[in-house]
């Protein structure tokens, strides 16, 4: 490893990432005419700063770049900044969003993400709320590490925060339109209003669709979930899977009256998908895989599909139906400078997001045929039943090994009150937030859930031992001679779990916080922040299935936090090209109770060294940060023998590094990357009451992460405009699917450990074309572009749902696009 960094540390003037050129302006477009990098302006501490000037890991990602890179969601900045994985949980509504290799994925509405996401300044307190298409963005900047102070809520992994554009006031329009394979076609369209007195105005719109990648061999079967619950309805099996169809609209507005600036944001996001295709590797030889494996075994008797390959299949039979989440929100910001040192500001918001019943085939095994009398005969032993031809299932007869459909909403509301002091001697940001949401769920559990003629049966009033009422039974049914308490036939659903979860979650959260900067020297700058938060949570339980593994049944539970964070940093900076510092910070994540089980607080303190420089004359920019982090009561989901264990786990540092450079070494020509390592290691993980920590690992965490670019803008030709090429690659080390090692019931290590992770793989992407012609009084561009151009067949997710299941990404994309501005 030592010499692998060397060999960095050497050659970082050739990396960069591309996000490091981002900004207001066009970073690229400045390089390209001044031979020179461009200064880049973030807010990582709540107020304007140059990125090279500010003692935070941070990088940003501007409205030009987001457009190359085809950036359309918080999804696709995945790679884009050194440590950052964002990996989909089959759902695209889903997403495990990984910094320094401390995951936030738990879609729950009662455990916090561990990961802040922002837009214009307020905190979004859903991860599945989070995931929506946007039509304006001017800027994301992703900040990497614990994020206890400054913003909204506390986060121990990073934040990352996206800015729409604001309203010029003068008219001007751009757009673009693109199709490509899949039949996927996007259109993207802004509008500036010229300014109606103190008022301005800018509108703007997106469609983005895409055909599925897979083929779903039950396309156009219908599921009744009814007997579990009557809302829920019939559900319509997806023709094929990966689609994807969004709309989405953004309105700016800002109203100048003076001193006094109020800015209005509304966005809005109606997006219907489906998810990922989900196959098999093989049947988990735990307990409960010595009942699924000999299902699985007689499928060739029966018709069924069971989509088990250690390949990449083409089709499979999953019983998914289409997703439909709608997202919108508003913002009003006040902004009032009560002198040249003081100024004043109010950041007021609500938001609100549905995601309609659905139902995720995430087991993989829609497509397999069993009744529920032949899962009673395999219960008892009668194999000869089981195979008999007169007792096979009916055509549309079907069997889960794990059935999952949720339904959830949140609607929440933010109230920020900020004071920012800038003077020679000190700079100061301080300030009290409030944060209320209130978001129920229903979740639908079958574990072993057989389905007759497309109706998945309520099996709580379905015992295991056939022609019996469920309970106490009159007969002398276990042979001890005696008729007794004994003599009892539990129900399906009691044995292995299944039912209907619903639960309300209203959570609040009171904070105050402060961020003082002393200007020691010329050079030398110190700095001290706190952050006291109340959390206070209420979950209401109405309803809970065994498998989500609750200690706690059906009641109204509430619980407080009360946590202080803090950062210290002390920042040098020798001339106007050098920024070195050292850094302090801790963060929480609030506890709660998770569907009946209740867990504490995280908590995580991390210790950073970091350098920014520029030279060569502002052509190469360099930013390195060293890390460490003592990680603890980690807050972690497993899945074992079909039920759900969420537990804080223990102990775990982590530490790594992150390079990223910028190099401009002659006009025209922009090289860029990054590269970053993290090791998390576990000091104690106590899974089921096991400890297990000298095999766990992070599930999805690749320790090594890389990426590199290069852009070319030509001198303007004689007929107007310029070409543009752009190539960039992005590369991920192998990654645990899997938290521990599959081991069988007699200790041994399972074969199915081969599949356990994902494998190394870069993704290439490129795109060149025309940019700024002539056209009239506007300006187009024409370009192609493709993503994963060497069809790199990659498997980001995995999880041991009774069977270890995986979902492989789409392949390559390609297509051209035509932008117009005037």
């Amino acid at each position: 490893m030592r010499s692998f960094i060397a060999v960095a540390l050497a050659g970082i003037s050739s990396f960069a990432t591309t996000a490091a050129l981002a900004q207001t302006a066009d970073p690229a477009g400045q390089a390209m005419v001044q031979g020179q990098l461009a200064d880049i302006i973030v807010t990582a501490q709540r107020r304007e700063e140059s990125l090279q000037k500010v003692p935070v890991a941070v990088t940003a990602i501007g409205a030009e770049q987001l457009d190359q890179l085809r950036v359309t969601n918080v999804r696709n900045l995945a790679g884009l900044a050194p440590s950052l994985q964002i990996n989909t949980q089959g759902l695209q509504s889903n997403p495990t969003i990984i910094i320094r290799g401390v995951a936030s994925g738990t879609s729950n509405n009662a455990v916090d993400p561990k990961v802040g996401i922002y837009l214009d300044g307020v905190y979004i307190g859903r991860t599945v709320g989070s995931i929506f298409d946007l039509s304006d963005i001017q800027r994301v900047e992703v900040l990497r590490g614990p994020q206890g102070t400054l913003f909204g809520r506390n986060a121990t992994s990073g934040a990352i925060s996206l800015v729409t554009a604001a309203p010029s006031g003068e008219f001007g329009v751009r757009g673009t339109i693109s199709y490509g394979n899949y039949d996927a076609f996007r259109t993207k369209v802004s509008v500036d209003l010229p300014a109606f007195g103190p008022l301005s105005v800018k509108l703007s719109y997106l469609h983005d669709e895409i055909e599925g990648d897979y083929r779903n061999l039950l396309g156009g079967r219908t599921i009744d979930l009814r007997q579990r619950d009557p809302s829920f309805g019939v559900q319509r099996i997806a023709d094929r899977l990966g689609e994807r169809n969004v709309d989405g609209v953004g309105v700016a507005a800002r109203l100048d009256m003076g001193d006094l600036t109020a800015d209005y944001r509304f966005d809005y996001t109606d997006a219907r998908s489906t998810g990922r295709a989900i196959q098999s590797f093989g049947v988990i030889p735990d307990a409960s895989g010595q009942l699924l494996a000999p299902i699985i075994a007689f499928q060739p008797l029966f018709g069924g599909i069971t989509n088990i390959s250690t390949d990449r299949l083409t089709s499979v039979a999953n019983a998914t139906s289409a997703e439909h989440v709608v997202t919108q929100g508003h913002s009003l910001t006040f902004t009032y400078p009560v002198s040249d040192e003081i100024t004043l500001k109010s950041i007021t918001a609500f938001r609100k997001f549905r995601q309609d019943p659905n139902i995720y085939d995430l087991g993989a095994t829609g497509g397999l045929r069993f009744t529920t009398e032949q899962l009673q005969a395999l219960l008892a032993g009668n194999i000869p039943f089981v195979v008999d031809p007169d007792n096979a299932p009916n055509p549309n007869d079907s069997f889960f090994s794990l059935l999952t459909s949720r339904s959830t909403s949140q609607k929440q509301f933010t109230q920020e009150f900020q004071v920012q002091v800038t003077s020679e001697a000190l700079d100061l940001t301080a300030g009290l937030f409030y944060f209320h949401e209130n978001t129920p769920a229903t979740d639908i559990l079958g574990i072993f859930q057989p389905v007759a003629n497309g109706v998945v049966l309520n099996t709580s009033t379905v015992g295991v031992i056939p022609n019996l009422p469920v309970g106490p039974v009159a007969a002398d049914i276990n042979g001890d001679g005696v008729i007794d308490a004994a003599d009892f036939n539990p129900s399906l659903d009691s044995i292995f779990g299944s039912g209907l979860t619903r639960t309300r979650a209203i959570n609040d959260s009171y904070a105050a916080y402060g961020q003082l900067t002393y200007h020691l020297t010329d050079t030398l700058d110190l700095t001290g922040g706190l952050r006291y938060t109340i959390d206070k949570r209420e979950n209401r339980i109405f309803a809970v299935s065994g498998g989500q593994g609750g200690q706690l049944g059906v009641g109204d539970y509430k619980v407080d936090y009360k946590k202080a964070t803090w950062a210290a940093i002390l920042t040098w900076r020798p001339n106007n090209n050098v920024t070195a510092y050292g850094k302090v910070s801790t963060g929480y994540v609030t506890g709660g109770i998770l569907s009946g089980i209740p867990y504490k607080p995280e908590t995580l303190t991390a210790y950073e060294l970091g350098l920014k420089t520029q030279s060569w004359g502002n052509r190469l920019r360099t930013n390195i940060a060293l890390f460490y982090s003592d990680y603890k009561d980690l807050q972690t989901q497993n899945f074992i023998n079909g039920r759900q264990f969420f537990d804080n786990a223990g102990k775990a540092s982590i530490k790594g590094f992150e390079l990223e450079a910028d190099l401009v070494p002659v006009r025209g020509v922009t090289l860029s990357g990054n590269l970053s390592y993290t090791d998390l290691d576990y000091k104690s993980f106590i899974l089921n009451g096991v400890e297990v920590a000298d095999i766990a690992r992070t599930t999805f965490a690749s320790k090594w992460q890389g990426r590199a670019s290069v852009q070319y803008d030509s001198p303007d030709m004689n007929m107007g405009g310029h070409i543009s090429a752009r190539v960039d690659g992005r590369y991920r080390s192998r990654a645990p699917l899997v938290s521990t090692p599959f081991f069988d019931l007699a200790g041994n290590s399972a074969d199915l450990n081969r599949y356990a992770y994902t494998k190394a793989y870069w993704l290439v992407d490129g795109r060149i074309g025309w940019v700024d012609m002539p056209l009239g009084g506007a300006k187009a561009s024409l370009s192609l572009f493709g993503q994963n151009l060497f069809n790199q067949q990659y498997n980001p997710f995995g999880s041991p749902v009774l069977q270890l299941i995986t979902s492989y990404e789409r392949g390559r994309t390609y297509g051209v696009e035509l932008g117009v501005s005037f």
